[in-house]
């Protein structure tokens, strides 16, 4: 049989199509089966791991897969003898050869590409999450530094914040984990803050920084906090003044050219950084992360901090959860605990069988932000549990949970919504206004298409506030940037308002210094309305008011993650609709990506 030929005509295609298959997925089985005999078990693994790589995971277990069939096809029924055949002829081998698969000792089958990223991140989390050798000196100046910066002793004795900037500085490599408002980048400014009075005792000289997050949005959204957290601490001019003033995305300091999805990474020497800041690491993909630590110099410093509970990366891989995945409790290991008590008067439990990594985790848990918003930060509660009957219950004006069993017409409640956040707005004229306006605002859907799909809900807003029309382009259009364009100096994330100068429409970017820059539409890279934006696209960004709203059917993107996730995207405010059934059913769904990153960093797994 000529499985290319049998798979790629009009009746096998819609079969493999109908099983989630890609015409690219096709064509790369059938270039490595062709390679061997039209060997049908070479077709199928190829075609599974190439299906699975797009929708987010790194590698296939073929245990899984064994039996699997579509049409004529049929994967072998066990997973060892499958993987040893693909040994055998040379399709899958091991790290140190030149096969386009690998197959590790578990029955994990990988992309060579992801394999490697995969190696390159374990091994230097490994490595770089020891203990760092400190002098007695240099521990008595750390002891008074975390004292003056973190003065306050939490209720139930722990402070958490302390103990993560205690772990940070005792680290080269750590990862501080945390929902929104339990005061990352307050904690991270600190642990800045005293590596760089550390750095002027230990070199006499100022340390390197960059902050960096994986969109232009989030970049920006970090820096507008990290400038909070300064306004609120008394620092030396010496140590203020050698604190970053901008971040970027982690593509523009790995040197990133060109435009799309094909840019390549330019960056061949190490980066010139004492100390790389991470923000909203939950987004960052295995190979960008892989990317990221190949080009560290050997005595930076890493600092990863997001939320282990939002979604995933839009790209393959779950770093963020695979890091925080064997993380439980406040147990460390037996010297950290020496050393904590040390610094911090605080004795910790320990366990002398913990992995490395278990010591370079730290995670924030009381949020500061719903003090005056419980009712979001119960929602965002019950949505990690999982729990939809306490989300149900909660009767507070900050949540607000609809739809048809309560009787409502979705679009008639979107419409009221609408009209209230956006009175006015075809009205404004001054983009700062403009911007402002939608960005107290936003309608956050799951999917892209159908009824409560992005496109759709951004067309019937447009038509709701009276700014429709012939033309794509108009003045008081908001746009988000999805694709990096280095020249023009805008990131994926950017938001701007469309707005007409010199008789021709361009859209008002906000500058560094609270300005505006105008580029005019026809120069943009590729970009989207945004008065509606996925789940996905929201992260890194807050917005005063949010709704949430869930298709009327289900589907694999409705998981708790994306639930918690357009929750806490609001400050004061969040409403979402949703059918009871597809709520509940998004809420039992968990997101699980395969890849080995999580056994090689918390089960020590050397192949």
């Amino acid at each position: 049989m000529n499985l290319k030929q049998e798979a790629m005509k009009p009746s096998g295609w819609k079969v493999w199509m109908e099983q989630g298959f890609s015409h690219t997925d096709l064509a790369f089985a059938s270039f490595l089966a062709e390679r061997h005999a039209q060997d049908e078990s070479i077709f199928f693994a190829a075609a599974l791991v190439s299906r699975e790589s797009r929708h987010g995971h790194i590698c296939i277990d073929l245990n899984r897969f064994a039996g699997y069939s579509v049409a004529d096809c049929v994967s072998p029924m066990d997973g060892g003898s499958w993987g040893e055949h693909l040994r055998e002829l040379g399709v899958a081998g091991r790290d140190d050869q030149g096969s386009l698969l690998v197959l590790d000792d578990r029955g994990r089958l990988y992309l060579r590409r992801y394999y490697r990223f995969q190696q390159e991140v374990a091994l230097y989390m490994a490595g770089e999450c020891r203990l760092s050798d400190l002098p007695e000196a240099e521990m008595s100046a750390l002891q008074e530094g975390l004292n003056r910066y973190f003065p306050a002793l939490a209720e139930d004795g722990m402070d958490r914040q302390k103990l993560a900037a205690a772990v940070a500085l005792l680290h080269r490599f750590c990862v501080i984990s945390g929902g929104p408002g339990t005061g990352k980048t307050t904690t991270v400014t600190k642990i800045l803050s005293l590596l760089v009075e550390q750095h002027q005792r230990r070199f006499s000289g100022t340390p390197t920084i960059a902050l960096v997050a994986p969109t232009g949005k989030a970049a920006a959204r970090l820096m507008e906090s990290m400038a909070g957290a300064l306004k609120r601490l008394d620092l030396k001019d010496a140590v203020r003044n050698a604190l970053p003033r901008e971040a970027a995305t982690i593509h523009r300091i790995l040197g990133k050219l060109g435009r799309g999805r094909r840019e390549l990474f330019r960056h061949r020497e190490p980066l010139p950084y004492d100390i790389i800041v991470v923000d909203e690491a939950s987004m960052v993909d295995l190979p960008l992360m892989g990317r990221l630590v190949r080009a560290l110099s050997p005595s930076t410093r890493l600092i990863l901090m997001g939320d282990r509970n939002q979604l995933a990366s839009v790209e393959a891989g779950s770093v963020m959860g695979d890091l925080c995945h064997g993380k439980k409790g406040d147990r460390v290991s037996p010297e950290l605990g020496r050393m904590l008590l040390k610094i911090t008067g605080r004795s910790l439990p320990t366990d002398p069988q913990l992995p490395p990594l278990a010591d370079a985790v730290t995670t924030l848990t009381k949020s500061y932000r719903f003090g005056a918003c419980p009712g979001i930060g119960q929602a965002a509660d019950a949505a990690n549990r999982g729990d939809v009957q306490a989300l149900s219950r909660i009767a507070d004006p900050g949540f607000l949970l609809a739809g048809p069993a309560l009787g409502d017409s979705p679009m008639a409640w979107l419409e009221a919504r609408v009209r209230h956040h956006l009175a006015g707005y075809a009205r404004l004229t001054d983009p700062h206004d403009m911007l402002a306006a939608i960005d107290r605002f936003r309608i956050l859907c799951a999917v892209r298409k159908g009824p409560m799909g992005v496109l759709r809900i951004n067309q019937w807003v447009e038509r709701c506030i009276g700014l429709a029309g012939a033309d794509l382009w108009y003045r008081g259009r908001p746009v988000m940037v999805t694709e990096n364009d280095y020249t023009l100096g805008l990131f994926n994330g950017d938001t701007g308002i469309t707005v007409k100068t010199g008789g021709e429409l361009a859209v008002a970017f906000p500058d560094t210094e609270g300005g505006l820059r105008h580029i005019h539409c026809a120069r943009l890279p590729s970009v989207e309305t945004v008065f509606a934006m996925t789940v996905h696209k929201s992260q890194g960004s807050e917005f005063n008011h949010v709704t949430l709203l869930l298709p009327d059917s289900d589907a694999p993107v409705l998981t708790r993650e994306l639930i918690y996730t357009g929750i806490t995207r609001a400050r004061e405010e969040v409403a979402v609709w949703s059918a009871p059934e597809i709520l509940e059913r998004a809420l039992s769904r968990r997101t699980h990506r395969a890849s080995g990153l999580r056994e090689k960093l918390w089960k020590g797994e050397s192949r």
